[in-house]
């Protein structure tokens, strides 16, 4: 029989309605799922963009999204058959939690289908070449290259299709009750903390880096890292994971975002890095007061490790390189005073009504820029107009 076939076991639900979870692959889910635009949410293109780069960045062959919610209001779009129930050609099940993830999924496959078709043409242009230079072995390496180029990405996009998602299908509901239940699901959520996200997710390798020297450097230990999801200002501890993340990718890379080609640096050689962040923290908190992480100490502030780790970027590659000796730039710290009296920081950034250094955390970095040049001058670089200002 012609439809999607749902090996599932359908249970009565409030005495009115049918419920039932069943495994369904993503191909399919794209052909037989509809958005209701009367009961779903407006699409976010960020959201919805921000799985895909989750999906595209870590060449995932195969993805563990959480259930997705969908619903059958026709009872009649059923059939049944030997092998199980169908969903006739032309039904269509309604979102009502799961669409970015969905939506995503879709688009990812379809990126991944333009790329190899691309891919495909360069191919066969090459090919034309080889057959009128037979003898050409550039020419033969680079068509080798490119036709597995090709397959691996066939065969990555197929795997992601056939990904499977769990569903739970509600069967019978009413417009109205799908929108109660869409409300009730949405309304109820509880956000997984980014601190979590970051000591279990093993999926990113920098998290990985992070988790490693969490658990074995002895100075960041005794400093205190967080869990939780945030810092208070009663809080004994220096940092916390999503600070470490940010810490990190600043130190590594001089920039406020990771990247997919980070990423590929740490999976081929983690060691590296960990060890780099090891000597970072090894070397840095030695040099700061006894519990770095009290509020009366500048080096409980957000923006000042952060700036710290840009800061010793600049001394941790030449020409994209590993510097030995790196750690020496950080010498300057010794005998720095951490408190809220220190003249130069106050000069800089001013107090607040409370009489603390305004060290409060800005997504323009542009205190992080004035901490790098401050610490450049006692390091005695010179610093050129363009470059403080960038």
């Amino acid at each position: 029989m012609d439809g999607l076939n749902l090996q599932m076991t359908i249970h009565p639900f409030c005495d009115r309605f049918g419920l039932a979870t069943v495994a369904i692959q993503v191909q399919d889910l794209l052909n037989y799922t509809t958005i209701d635009p009367m009961v779903q949410r407006k699409l976010s293109a960020g959201q919805r963009r921000k799985i895909a780069n989750y999906l595209q960045e870590r060449d995932l062959d195969r993805v563990f999204f959480g259930p997705v919610t969908l619903s059958l209001r026709d009872v009649s779009s059923l059939a049944k058959a030997d092998n199980g129930l169908f969903l006739r050609p032309g039904s269509k099940l309604s979102i009502l939690d799961g669409q970015h993830r969905i939506l995503a999924l879709g688009y990812v496959g379809e990126q991944m289908l333009k790329e190899a078709r691309s891919l495909e043409k360069k191919v066969a242009a090459l090919k034309i070449k080889h057959r009128k230079t037979p003898d050409n072995a550039e020419i033969a390496a680079e068509l080798e290259q490119l036709e597995g180029q090709v397959e691996q990405l066939e065969r990555r996009r197929l795997e992601l299709m056939e990904s499977e998602l769990a569903v739970q299908i509600y069967i019978g509901l009413s417009e109205e009750e799908e929108k109660q239940l869409f409300g009730d699901i949405n309304s109820k959520v509880q956000l997984v903390s980014k601190e979590l996200g970051h000591s279990f997710d093993s999926i990113d390798p920098l998290n990985v880096v992070i988790q490693q020297v969490v658990d074995h450097n002895v100075f960041l230990k005794g400093a205190g890292v967080e869990r939780r999801a945030n810092l208070t200002a009663y809080n004994k501890n220096f940092t916390s994971f999503s600070w470490l993340y940010s810490t990190a990718t600043m130190l590594f890379t001089g920039k406020m975002q990771p990247s997919y080609e980070l990423a590929r640096k740490i999976k081929q050689d983690p060691s590296t890095y960990i060890e780099i962040l090891h000597q970072f923290f090894t070397t840095l908190i030695p040099l700061m007061p006894e519990q770095p992480g009290l509020p009366q100490y500048s080096s409980s502030s957000r923006a000042m490790q952060e700036s710290i780790a840009l800061y010793a970027n600049r001394y941790l590659f030449a020409d994209g390189k590993y510097v030995r000796n790196w750690t020496t730039c950080l010498n300057i710290f010794e005998g720095f005073d951490w408190t809220h009296e220190n003249e130069q920081l106050i000069e800089r950034f001013g107090l607040l009504d409370n009489g603390k250094l305004n060290l409060i955390h800005e997504k323009s970095l542009r205190k992080h820029a004035k901490l790098v040049e401050l610490f450049q001058e006692m390091h005695g670089d010179s610093v050129n107009e363009d470059e403080a200002s960038a």
